[in-house]
């Protein structure tokens, strides 16, 4: 009973070890990553994203009869 026992606790031990290894690894990988990334926030002025033109009324009132017949379709 006593060698069940020690043989548990050395793999519970060493389940630990390993788990508490990797997510060791896993914070300082992401602190690296965060680190390397940090001035790459902001995006670049050419490639910003421009303001579009609003989508014409037809369109607007297709998409709306479509919505309406999908959730009317799903009441059912």
């Amino acid at each position: 009973m006593n060698e069940l026992l020690s043989e548990a606790l050395s793999i519970m031990l060493i389940g630990m070890v390993t788990v508490f290894g990797f997510l060791t690894v896993l914070i300082g990988a992401m602190a690296l990553l965060r680190w390397f990334t940090a001035g790459s926030d902001q995006v670049p002025a050419s490639t910003a994203a421009t303001p579009t033109a609003q989508p014409d009324a037809p369109l607007m009132a297709a998409v709306a009869a479509a919505v309406h017949k999908y959730h009317r379709r799903d009441r059912r």
